[in-house]
């Protein structure tokens, strides 16, 4: 694996852990200042729009005991930029378990100051998730 993808798989990473340990500034902080973030309950445009989103939901108890967790991932490499895709799947982790959602993440990086960081984020749901 290259240096730029291991970076990147963390960066993956590091965004799901921050849902799970409600660290809304990490969260925005995986995307770059002007990223678009399109996810199934709406864009966020700007990471304070991101911050403000993630805030909304921790505080609103939609991720509340909760466990989102990254499956299988492909990440493609030119210079600067990168592509990623990745499967996800949510798991409600307080009383018993069982998978609550699931769907994909694909995704546009860009490697800034030597960082790489989201640019756009696209995040579908499969259909048997009832919101």
């Amino acid at each position: 694996m290259t240096a730029d993808k291991l970076e990147i798989l963390e960066l993956l990473n590091r965004y799901i852990l921050s849902i799970d340990t409600h660290d809304d500034a990490q969260f925005a902080d995986n995307f770059h200042d002007d990223a678009v973030y399109v996810s199934p309950f709406g864009t966020a445009t700007g990471r304070e729009q991101i911050l403000a989103t993630i805030h909304t939901w921790h505080q609103g108890g939609i991720t509340a005991g909760k466990r989102h967790m990254i499956g299988a991932w492909r990440i493609d490499v030119a210079g600067d930029r990168a592509t990623s895709y990745s499967s996800y799947w949510v798991v409600h982790a307080k009383d018993g378990t069982s998978i609550v959602a699931s769907g994909d993440y694909t995704d546009e990086l860009l490697k800034k100051d030597g960082v790489w960081k989201l640019q756009r984020r696209v995040q579908t749901i499969d259909a048997s998730f009832k919101m």
